[in-house]
């Protein structure tokens, strides 16, 4: 970090909701600071652009990520010092908040979720590419499950995004886990990688196809799939060469080739079944490795009835006349229903990884 009274990140779970505020709140600050200082409205209001399409010189991303580089690797900002004052003012004041009361990495993901809102809504991005902690807590139960005997995780995520999930079970998985993220969109690349920087996180992000990369030893992928038509001429395989072009089913195909023994555990529509190539898919899976559980998720865990989604988790071991395990989550309300399925699909994990080993 740039000034020489780093904070100490606490390797501590619990989460104060006024740190979490005053980080969000000091960032932001820096952040607009720095927007105001160099802005040319003729140039740089992106407020009714759509930044897929017509692209800005600034947004609010691009002024976060400047004072992040400026805090963290002392990447010097073009501006005059009255507003170079401003900025510093916020930094010294974060500084100051975290050595006297302490912050973990946890706060600092959730204080960097508000600003990730802020962004998005910035640039007319939807918010369902954000994976909600919900979501995210829920899949670290399961991985606590697979891996309770285990130190370090090898974890994969190459729909990763801004990292709001990957980073949930970062900081809320038992075992250590090893974190390796792929994802195709340059802006959001840099932020999740401004991200674990500010939580002094390691993590092996790749700016590329997800398609296009394998890794040759993982213990589990995690992703919230991100739902199209893939189309690219230079690629070959055996779901896409029969015309197979739904991206869920293609990335499946591509990480069963992993060759040692792992899990992959996906978010995935609740049409995901249904799709162009589905039988083709089916196929696949039966030479290739298993659909070990499904579980539905309630709708209480998304805005709209229409986008609720479902939870696959899948090895790669082919098993002949075994059926997928169906697990209906109840409602949040339903405390005690919703904690003895949990408890359930963790029993069921537990042994499924006793018999791949």
């Amino acid at each position: 970090m740039r000034t020489k009274n780093n904070p100490k990140l606490l390797q501590t779970k619990y989460v104060d909701d006024g740190m979490i505020n005053r980080v969000a709140d000091l960032f932001d600050k820096a952040a607009m600071s720095y927007y105001y200082g160099v802005i040319d409205e003729e140039k740089d209001n992106t407020a009714v652009t759509n930044y897929k399409k017509q692209k800005g010189r600034l947004n609010y991303y691009e002024c976060l990520l400047a004072v992040i580089d400026y805090f963290i690797g002392d990447v010097d900002l073009k501006v005059d010092d009255e507003v170079k004052k401003q900025i510093d003012d916020c930094l010294e004041a974060f500084n100051l908040d975290a050595n006297e009361n302490g912050i973990n990495s946890e706060e600092i993901r959730r204080a960097f979720l508000l600003l990730d809102i802020k962004g998005f809504k910035n640039l007319n991005f939807s918010l369902d590419l954000i994976t909600p902690d919900t979501i995210g807590l829920l899949i670290t139960n399961f991985i606590n499950a697979l891996f309770s005997k285990t130190k370090i995780v090898e974890v994969l995520d190459f729909n990763f995004g801004v990292g709001n999930l990957a980073y949930t079970l970062l900081n809320h998985a038992e075992p250590f886990i090893k974190l390796s993220g792929i994802d195709n969109h340059l802006l959001f690349t840099k932020v999740a990688v401004a991200k674990a920087n500010m939580m002094l996180e390691d993590i092996n992000m790749y700016y590329e196809d997800a398609l296009t990369f394998l890794p040759s030893h993982i213990d589990i992928i995690v992703s919230d799939l991100a739902c199209y038509d893939y189309e690219q001429t230079s690629y070959h395989s055996e779901l896409y060469d029969k015309g197979v072009k739904y991206f869920p089913y293609l990335a499946i195909e591509h990480y069963l080739k992993i060759e040692n023994k792992h899990f992959q555990i996906y978010l995935i529509e609740n049409t995901f079944f249904s799709k162009p190539g589905s039988s083709e898919f089916y196929n696949m899976m039966a030479k290739y490795g298993h659909i070990d559980a499904l579980i539905t998720l309630p709708e209480s865990f998304f805005q709209k009835k229409e986008d609720a989604k479902s939870i696959i988790i899948i090895s790669n071991q082919p098993l002949d006349k075994i059926q997928t395990n169906v697990f209906m989550l109840p409602d949040v309300k339903e405390q005690d229903k919703f904690v003895a399925q949990i408890e359930q699909i963790q029993a069921f994990l537990r042994k499924r990884k006793e018999e791949l080993k």
